[in-house]
């Protein structure tokens, strides 16, 4: 295959620098369906549902945040938020899920009862209200009377249930289920954005209309250390005011968002190694353009390494995410 002007550039640059980053075709924008998910990831696009109102239907279906396809009922909803290939049942879920105590309940973990014939029911653990109380938030599709809720619940009123985690639970980072706690990132306000680093291609745009007129593109970026053997991912937004609106201005009241979350999700092959998260909250200022980002550090190994990952912007300052998860492009590739 021929290599490109820009590409034997790339290379070039890479040996000056003295690593060894391959830069090839960004990777894929979307996680593979029943990869290793974290809970923060879950929690969002749970959320998604619970912010458009999906109602609930049996027979009828509903898209995730990335346009596929989930049964709107417990399970389907389930299924969704855990980003399965397809919608599973109360009788099937168990197949890819660990059972665990209630009381070791984390966010993203499910409680079910399956029900003689085609009765039965799921509920999504979100968070602890007051644990010692036996109280907690939980994501649900409850029923054609309720449709999507989001409510706090009692582990008294649970007893019929099963407490589950999404796949094995055994910490083995090759698993294709599993869930698992982002790690803390660090933020700057100054990183490279280069095309060596990172992916600069047909960037999405997204904009942030009725809530803060804002558009904002995502790069998502990796390169090894050869000096201490580990693999740097990190994840920038930039943002600018959307033309013609009221934030189409220098006057800043009322113009700032409240925030978002950046969370860099760093690869081998198809299956995330680890996801960081940084917040950044309370000072955006939408009149302007700004740019801020969140990377961390991993050792290497072999293997084709690259970073994507997801950003959620917070409406109320409560770490919320009302938008769900959007996505951005894989980075280059980092062959090792």
């Amino acid at each position: 295959m021929k290599k490109s002007f820009g590409h034997l550039m790339a290379v070039l640059i890479v040996a000056l620098l003295g690593t060894s980053l391959l830069a090839v075709s960004p990777a894929s924008a979307a996680e593979p369906r029943e990869n290793r998910i974290s809970r923060a990831e879950v929690i969002s696009r749970a959320q998604d549902w619970w912010q458009r109102q999906i109602p609930y239907d049996q027979l009828d279906d509903a898209t995730d945040v990335e346009g596929v396809k989930y049964r709107t009922d417990c399970s389907g909803f389930i299924s969704m938020a855990w980003r399965l290939p397809a919608s599973r049942t109360t009788d099937t879920l168990d197949d890819i899920s660990t059972p665990i105590s209630k009381t070791s309940l984390q966010p993203g973990d499910i409680m079910m009862w399956d029900g003689p014939g085609n009765e039965g029911h799921v509920v999504l653990f979100q968070k602890w209200e007051n644990k010692s109380a036996g109280t907690f938030w939980l994501y649900e599709q409850s029923g054609t009377a309720e449709d999507m809720n989001h409510r706090v619940g009692n582990l008294s009123a649970f007893t019929h249930m099963q407490a589950y985690k999404y796949g094995d639970g055994d910490g083995d980072f090759d698993a294709k289920h599993e869930s698992f706690n982002e790690v803390d990132g660090t933020e700057f306000t100054d990183f490279s954005t280069s095309p060596t680093y990172c992916n600069t291609d047909d960037l999405p745009l997204f904009r942030l209309t009725g809530f803060r007129n804002v558009q904002a593109r995502i790069h998502s970026c990796a390169r090894y250390e050869a000096s201490d053997n580990t693999i740097r991912g990190w994840m920038a937004v930039q943002w600018w005011p959307y033309a013609g609106t009221d934030d189409d201005s220098t006057v800043t009241v009322g113009t700032k968002f409240d925030g978002f979350g950046l969370h860099p999700q760093l690869q081998i092959g198809t299956v995330t190694q680890r996801e960081a998260v940084c917040w950044m909250g309370g000072d955006m200022n939408a009149a302007a353009s700004g740019l801020r980002g969140c990377y961390f550090t991993m050792p290497g190994k072999s293997g084709d390494w690259s970073l994507d990952g997801w950003v959620n912007w917070d409406e109320n300052n409560d770490g919320e995410p009302p938008f769900g998860p959007r996505y951005t492009y894989g980075s280059p590739i980092i062959d090792r």
